[in-house]
């Protein structure tokens, strides 16, 4: 191959980029099948992952419009033989080989000349999974082809595990099942990076996938943790501008008076400083999706500019006098209780009503189920050992207990944290030892506290604050409940207060239990 590693390199990247997308599973192992074909000048391309209970192949994208699915017990015709064996088999032509299973060919009336199939194996080395190609363009496939394909698959294997498809056999348990019933399951309630097949992720993914599509205004509410960015770019990944720019602004990380800028950009001489004409957030995102993280956070002078932009698709630049038009989808998201912004006039009414032109909650982790939060544990130790090169065999029965126990007020983004600082300390098992959850009971207490001074604004009977003898750690987590109170939960308000950054603020929110 005179050219192997550019092409190598250059579908490999590709693939890459459309395998961590938080797309529908159809679609990303569609774009995969039409790499292979395309790289290798086939007709056609199947990719099959392992279903290990069953000992069976299922096909997971095919060029195979006769059938939704096809199932290959271990053993069987070629695809089944390199299961076996791990072998890369070449069959120049199909009818002289004893190993083709013709069987497919009598369904779909397709007729297969000749055959490339080879294994994918996952980080362990154990077979995943088996890609194949049929009849190339002009003849058969040579060695050439043979070495791109065992490249390809070797890299498909790494790129799976980087995927939430794998780790869950759930994908493949529901392809498996297809045959079982004449719709087959709605392959539609799977998207990559999104780990959880419970009934409330199930709606969810649902309503992502019904919403995506369109063009409508979307705000994600939940709790800090739970997904939310994630969610926004599934949003746009599955959408009419997947090919277009996600941009993402967090309205809580910039100081008032650049926050206009940031969004709508500046020209010269705007103001001091502003040497260059500078496009903004909105400008950047033409043609795509324009995520605002904390909606709930801008501020008050701002949100009738913000509401120009949503309701009219229009947008001054600082120090323009000339509108311009916005080509793009508007996605918010919010941990806030905007109805009560409303109420207490700080967050315009007006456009609350245009932000929720569709509106998904999601849900917190400990609502979630048992099932979704093993799966969580399984993805993210994994994901985990592999980024740190950490030799990880489970999680130990005591410490899966501590973690089914634990209502993770920090949600997945807590759970995530917890584990990796797991897997960096354990020896080779993860126990109760290595897991950093807060005392279950020293949590509670500091939620209780909350509870109380919360209770005490306004009550002159209400006992002196000091009467208990409270700790440091207990007073402060009492001081900063009181300012997120005060403040409507705005953390950038209480950091300003306590002269600390925001992300110091967040980390002691966390530790003592406050994001409720």
């Amino acid at each position: 191959m005179s050219n192997g590693s550019a092409t190598d390199n250059a579908l490999l990247l590709a693939l890459g980029g459309v395998m961590r997308r938080e797309i529908g599973a159809d679609k990303l192992f569609a774009h995969v099948v039409d790499y292979l074909t395309q790289t290798l000048r086939a007709d056609r391309a199947t990719i099959y992952l392992f279903d290990d209970a069953r000992r069976e192949l299922v096909s997971v994208a095919a060029h195979l419009p006769e059938m939704n699915v096809i199932r290959v017990p271990v053993g069987e015709g070629v695809a089944g033989h390199v299961a076996a064996t791990g072998e890369v088999v070449n069959v120049p032509y199909c009818e002289e080989d004893a190993r083709f299973w013709d069987g497919i060919d009598d369904v779909t009336g397709y007729r297969t000349r000749s055959m490339l199939a080879c294994p994918v194996f996952d980080d362990s080395g154990k077979i995943a999974g088996v890609v194949q190609v049929l009849n190339k363009e002009d003849g058969t496939f040579d060695g050439e082809d043979r070495c791109l394909l065992e490249s390809l698959a070797a890299q498909l294997g790494t790129l799976l595990e980087e995927t939430t498809l794998q780790r869950s056999s759930r994908y493949v348990e529901a392809r498996s099942d297809e045959a079982a019933t004449k719709e087959g399951p709605d392959l539609d309630e799977t998207i990559n990076q999104i780990v959880g097949r419970g009934e409330a992720m199930r709606d969810v993914v649902a309503d992502v996938r019904r919403v995506a599509p369109l063009d409508a205004t979307v705000l994600l509410r939940g709790e800090s943790g739970t997904g939310k960015t994630l969610f926004a770019r599934a949003l746009h990944h599955n959408s009419e501008r997947a090919d277009g720019p996600f941009g993402a602004v967090d309205c809580t990380s910039f100081p008032q008076g650049l926050m206009e800028s940031e969004l709508f950009g500046h020209e010269r001489g705007a103001f001091t400083g502003a040497h260059a004409r500078r496009a903004g957030k909105v400008e950047a995102s033409e043609g795509g999706t324009l995520f605002l993280d904390e909606i709930g956070d801008v501020p008050l002078d701002l949100q009738g500019k913000l509401l120009t932009l949503v309701q009219e698709r229009t947008y001054c630049p600082v120090g323009s006098s000339r509108r311009r038009r916005a080509d793009l989808r508007l996605v918010a998201a919010t941990n806030r209780n905007l109805e009560e912004l409303v109420r207490k006039g700080k967050f315009r009414q007006d456009l609350y009503y245009r932000l929720r032109v569709v509106e998904i909650e999601l849900p917190p982790l400990r609502e979630r189920g048992d099932e979704d939060l093993l799966q969580l544990v399984e993805y993210f130790v994994h994901r985990a050992a592999r980024r740190h090169g950490r030799p990880v065999d489970g999680v130990r029965d005591d410490a899966l207990e501590m973690l089914l126990e634990h209502d993770w007020p920090g949600n997945v983004r807590e759970l995530k944290n917890c584990l990796e600082s797991a897997v960096i300390f354990c020896d080779s098992e993860i126990t109760p030892s290595t897991l950093s959850i807060p005392d279950r009971q020293a949590t509670c207490k500091v939620r209780s506290l909350k509870g109380r001074w919360a209770d005490q604004s306004g009550d002159a009977r209400a006992p002196h604050p000091f009467a208990d003898e409270p700790t440091f750690q207990e007073l402060e987590a009492r001081y900063i409940a009181h300012l997120l109170e005060e403040h409507g939960g705005n953390r950038s308000a209480c950091a300003r207060i306590l002269d600390i950054g925001r992300n110091t603020l967040l980390r002691k929110i966390r530790s003592y239990g406050l994001e409720d």
